[in-house]
């Protein structure tokens, strides 16, 4: 007899047709967004090529003259970046670390969600994504037109930007990318995460082309901000995502998305209303037997430890994932920055792929998170040995670190959120994010803070963390074809009911 769950609902209302997909292709123009505003520094705030304008030939620093003295007065080369804001503000030499402040305001702003996982779980992922977009999108367009048409010296540009940049990072991607996975049943979740997250890459690939064709920090954030309103149409049609629904007992608005979802998908009521209608039943049934708020407390303390580890992985997995993509790849300079950075968003592509199809075989979340995090620990072991005197080989086992590790990323994006009730999923999804940007502040600090004798102790450092991080997955419990109703939760009021039924 099948049994009676949303989530065998949804598969008959069709949890993988013209509904989904249609939903699936303009949420993704959200979270391509997402990919363009998160890698804008990489070109925006590029260091072109330059000399101090009063040294000579002989000159053998570029922050001197020849004189030795420190040089105020720079000339830059435009010829690949163009007009960069590091240029504008003359953040080089010993000025170089303030640039490196506006890079860190896009993950200072990527701390915001904790604040807006947990709200997505009070109000909704429909909600969240329209009130983060509509706000990511007014205040970005304010400070540019600020930036564009009103004269003001480079400190207070510095400031403008930096609340730009912070902004930027305060978006709905996270919430649409649960949205993407509670909008189909277990059986179809990898497909539609491994879509947001190769849509994550073609948004490199527009920066890219958007950064190529501008050559210009103020124009590249212009073009952003126009792709950008593309996509504000859709947030009215946005779908929210049934087991919120049901997690919230809204029950009348879960049947309208019920209905909307089959009629796009051509099912007709008698295929699906009587096994909702049942669901309802028995969910109502078993609520009358409840005492609301305690079990949602000693559920959050019992998965406490498990929130604890699933913050460890995205930490250290960010970690080694800047560490390979930001650093080793750009300072190889074997390729054009241009062609580097679309060659990695490809390969980063790849690998999520990869990851999408290996983890519905035998394999599943578990084993194929341990495998692809034992490789790229194998690759950023090997890096230091080869990254002096064979530049050629350092770019093969970069990006091959770089498909290990964004296929590591894919499968942890998938795995966590299944280890978590909907009632807490989006909290859990937020400190898992919130943990792992951590990890993307610290790489570019360490690189920098290390001398080239050093620098090669980090790669080991990162290594050992990795093989801690797979023995710890370990501890972990598969989740393949689980669903994501909530049978913790209905466990939960069960026994509640059952203790108070007895008192």
């Amino acid at each position: 007899m099948e049994e009676v769950s949303l989530e065998n609902v949804i598969r008959r209302c069709g949890d993988f047709n013209r509904f989904q997909l249609i939903h699936y292709i303009f949420l993704s123009f959200l979270t391509l967004s997402s990919g363009i505003n998160g890698f804008y520094y990489v070109f925006g705030l590029a260091e072109p090529d330059f000399s101090c304008r009063l040294s000579s030939n002989y000159s053998t620093s570029k922050c001197e003259d020849i004189n030795g003295s420190t040089c105020n007065e720079f000339v830059y080369d435009r010829t690949i970046f163009g007009r960069t804001f590091t240029e504008e503000a003359g953040y080089v030499c010993s000025k170089a670390i303030k640039k490196t402040w506006l890079s860190t305001a896009y993950e200072i702003g990527a701390f915001a969600v904790l604040v807006t996982g947990s709200i997505a779980d009070k109000i909704g992922r429909r909600k969240m994504i329209q009130i983060l977009t509509i706000g990511l999108f007014s205040i970005t367009v304010l400070t540019q037109a600020l930036l564009q048409f009103v004269k003001m010296n480079i400190n207070s540009k510095f400031i403008l930007l930096f609340i730009n940049q912070v902004v930027s990072a305060i978006d709905g991607y996270c919430i649409a990318f649960l949205l993407l996975m509670e909008l189909t049943s277990s059986t179809h979740t990898s497909f539609a995460c491994s879509l947001t997250l190769v849509a994550y890459t073609i948004g490199e690939v527009l920066l890219t082309i958007f950064a190529y064709v501008s050559r210009d920090w103020l124009l590249l954030k212009w073009i952003i901000s126009i792709y950008f309103s593309i996509s504000l149409p859709y947030l009215y049609f946005v779908p929210e995502s049934p087991y919120w629904l049901l997690a919230r007992k809204k029950y009348h608005e879960l049947e309208i998305c019920l209905r909307k979802m089959a009629k796009m998908n051509g099912r007709s009521e008698d295929r699906w209303l009587s096994l909702y209608n049942q669901l309802v039943d028995d969910t109502r049934l078993t609520e009358a037997t409840t005492n609301e708020g305690k079990p949602t407390k000693r559920k959050f303390l019992r998965h406490l430890s498990r929130l604890a580890i699933c913050g460890f992985i995205e930490f250290v997995t960010m970690l080694s994932y800047t560490k390979i993509s930001y650093r080793l790849a750009a300072a190889n300079g074997t390729f054009s920055p241009y062609w580097d950075f679309i060659i990695g968003a490809v390969v980063e592509a790849i690998g999520y792929l990869i990851a999408g199809a290996l983890i519905t075989t035998l394999l599943g979340r578990k084993y194929s998170l341990i495998s692809f995090a034992t490789l790229t620990s194998i690759c950023v072991f090997i890096i230091p040995f080869i990254m002096k005197s064979y530049p050629l080989a350092t770019v093969i086992v970069s990006q091959l670190g770089k498909l290990s590790v964004s296929s590591t990323v894919c499968v942890a994006w998938i795995y966590v959120p299944e280890l978590f009730p909907t009632s807490m999923r989006g909290l859990a999804n937020a400190v898992f994010v919130f943990l792992g940007s951590f990890g993307s502040i610290l790489a570019p600090i360490i690189d920098e803070a290390l001398s080239d004798k050093y620098v090669r102790i980090s790669f080991y450092v990162y290594s050992g963390l990795i093989i801690v991080l797979v023995l710890i997955i370990c501890t972990l419990p598969e989740t393949r074809n689980h669903s994501f109703d909530d049978e913790e939760d209905r466990n939960d009021v069960t026994q509640t009911g059952e203790a108070n039924i007895q008192m």
